[in-house]
C-alpha cells in the first residue's frame, strides 16, 4: 500500500518531467551493470542466468541491488559487487535508502536492469541511481514506467526468461535456457554437528517465506508425510528445515515425533553454508514454493515442489528431475504481481488442501526407488 500510494505519488511527479521512453536495442559496451531484486532469496538465484548474460556478453562487472540480509547470498552466487538496503526498522530503512542512492552514483552504473514486479520504490531507486539505461517491468496503470528508458512487460513466461527478456530489450544476446548459476559454499563454514549428519537424508521444507504463508501444504500432512517415510525406509534420516523465524512452526509441524531418532529438526540451526551443503548432499528435497527450491534446483538435487497460489509457470524448479505437485483449480494462481500477491482466498486455499499425502508419498517413493532415472542426475 505504501508503495502503491505514497512511491506511486513520487513516481508520478518525477515521470512527469522524464523524457518519452526509448525502445529496442542500443549499444552495449557498459562496464558497469546493476541488477536490483530485492524480495526473496529464490528470486536472486532465478537472476542468476540474467547475471551470466550480462558478464559473458558485455565482459562487464555486476553489481546486485538487493536487501541487506542477502549479501552473503549474492557473492555466493557470483555477483562482483553488492550494495544493501536495511529495511529491519523505519528509520534503517530511511538512512539506508540515502546511503544507497549516494553509493550507487559514486560508482555510478551505465546501465540497471530493476527485476521487482512493478515496485515504484524500486524503480525510483534505479532512477536516482544515475544510469543512462534503466530496463525494468512495467503495465499500463503503473507509474514506473516513466522512470525507466526500456519496458518489458509481465507474461506468462518463467521468471527466469522474464529477468533474461530485460536484458533481450536492449540488444544483449541471450539464451532463454541459460542455467543457473550454482551457489559457491564452503565447507570450512559447515559445522562439524551438520557434516556428521546420517545419511542418506530427506530434506523437508514446510516453510513458504513470509511473503506469501498461503503457500505452506498443510503442516499435519507434512507430518504425516515424514511418518511414512520413516515407516517405508527404515534406513532414511529426515532434516527438517526453517529460517530462525519459521522455528516456532516448524516445532508445531514436527509435534510428536521431533524426538524420533531419524528426524533432525535444524530449522534456525542453519547458516547459509550449511542449508546450501544440507540441500546439496540430500538425496531429494519436499517443499514448497520457497528460496530453499530454488536454491536445491541450481545445486542439482531433485525437489517435489509442492503449488498451490502461485504458479509453476512462473516458479518451478529449474531442471528435468523435479516433480511438481499442483491442482491447477480454475482460480488458481491467484497470487500475482498486478495485486502485489494480497490476494484472499474465498476457498479456504483449497488447491493446498486438496493436495494428499498418498500423492506426495508416490512422488518421493518414484525418485528414492529410482523409478525415474533423471532422479540420478545430479
Amino acid at each position: 500500500m505504501l508503495d502503491q500510494k505514497l512511491f506511486g505519488f513520487i513516481a508520478s511527479a518525477i515521470g512527469a518531467g522524464v523524457k518519452s521512453r526509448r525502445y529496442g536495442a542500443i549499444t552495449t559496451g557498459w562496464k558497469r551493470v546493476a541488477i536490483s531484486k530485492y524480495v526473496g532469496m529464490g528470486s536472486l538465484v532465478l537472476a542468476t542466468p540474467l547475471l551470466r548474460a550480462i558478464r559473458e556478453r558485455l565482459k562487464a562487472t555486476v553489481a546486485l541491488v538487493t536487501l541487506k540480509q542477502h549479501e552473503e547470498l549474492a557473492y555466493m552466487l557470483g555477483f562482483d559487487k553488492c550494495f544493501t538496503l536495511d529495511v529491519s526498522s523505519l528509520t534503517a530503512a530511511i538512512k539506508s535508502s540515502l546511503a544507497l542512492i549516494l553509493s550507487l552514483r559514486r560508482w555510478s552504473p551505465e546501465a540497471f536492469f530493476e527485476l521487482e514486479f512493478f515496485s515504484n520504490a524500486a524503480a525510483l531507486i534505479a532512477f536516482l541511481s544515475g544510469a543512462g539505461v534503466r530496463v525494468g517491468f512495467h503495465h499500463a496503470q503503473s507509474p514506473r514506467g516513466r522512470l525507466l528508458t526500456h519496458i518489458v512487460p509481465f507474461t506468462p513466461r518463467h521468471t527466469c526468461q522474464l529477468f533474461l527478456a530485460q536484458a533481450w530489450a536492449v540488444g544483449i544476446e541471450t539464451n532463454l535456457n541459460e542455467p543457473l548459476i550454482r551457489p559457491s559454499y564452503q565447507l570450512g563454514k559447515v559445522s562439524e554437528n551438520v557434516l556428521k549428519l546420517p545419511r542418506p537424508f530427506v530434506v523437508v521444507n514446510p516453510n513458504a517465506g513470509e511473503m506469501a504463508l498461503q503457500r505452506r501444504w498443510l503442516g499435519e500432512r507434512f507430518c504425516e508425510l515424514i511418518l511414512r517415510l520413516l515407516d517405508a525406509y527404515p534406513n532414511m534420516h529426515i532434516c527438517v528445515i526453517g529460517a530462525p523465524k519459521e522455528v516456532s512452526y516448524v516445532k508445531s509441524v514436527l509435534a510428536g515425533i521431533e524426538e524420533h531418532e531419524r528426524v533432525h529438526n535444524l530449522a534456525g540451526k542453519l547458516n547459509l553454508h550449511e542449508l546450501c551443503m544440507l540441500l546439496d548432499e540430500a538425496l531429494l528435497v519436499v517443499t514448497n514454493d520457497s528460496g530453499p527450491m530454488h536454491i536445491a534446483a541450481a545445486l542439482g538435487t531433485p525437489c517435489i515442489a509442492i503449488f498451490g497460489p502461485e504458479s509453476p509457470a512462473h516458479y518451478a524448479p529449474i531442471g528435468a528431475q523435479h516433480r511438481i505437485i499442483y491442482k491447477a483449480l480454475p482460480c488458481s494462481p491467484c497470487l500475482n504481481p498486478y495485486d502485489g500477491k494480497m490476494f484472499a482466498c474465498p476457498f479456504g486455499i483449497a488447491c493446498m488442501r486438496l493436495i494428499s499425502v498418498d500423492e506426495v508419498f508416490c512422488e518421493v517413493a518414484s525418485l528414492i526407488e529410482g523409478n525415474d532415472t533423471q532422479a540420478n542426475t545430479k
